[in-house]
């Protein structure tokens, strides 16, 4: 099995770029606001949304479904498989990433990271619900 520690950084380093991209299409198309305490940030909505929504879908499920690996996943030569040993699908790879959501966002990782810590398989949530886990290449 993969190392947490590896899947971890490994996941970073989707995220980063994906933050980046989303960052320049906001900056380029959103529409920019200002909080009461003046914090700025960028509303993306329509067209851009959907490239930001499609960029994710490529970078994370399909690129994933397709090699076993995302850019972060090719850095630190680790692979997600079926539990059985074969290839993942795109499906495969949807429902993994569909749960991102309840694995990394709360608390920074923190559910993801206890999960996989309480089975042998190291598998996060989104890995239980989609059978999948994640391997060193």
């Amino acid at each position: 099995m993969a190392s947490k520690t590896k899947r971890f950084f490994a996941l970073l380093i989707d995220y980063l770029i994906y933050f980046f991209i989303f960052f320049y299409i906001g900056s380029l198309f959103g529409k920019e606001y200002v909080t009461e305490e003046g914090a700025t940030g960028f509303r993306v909505e329509g067209i851009p949304a959907l490239i930001c929504f499609a960029f994710w879908f490529i970078v994370m499920p399909v690129l994933e479904g397709l090699t076993g690996q995302s850019i972060g996943k090719m850095i630190f030569k680790i692979k997600t498989l079926k539990q059985d040993g074969t290839k993942i699908s795109i499906g495969n790879a949807t429902v993994r990433h569909l749960f991102d959501v309840i694995d990394y966002l709360p608390f920074l990782g923190l559910v993801g990271l206890i999960v996989a810590s309480k089975n042998h398989l190291n598998q996060r949530v989104g890995d239980l619900v989609a059978k999948t886990i994640v391997v060193e290449k």
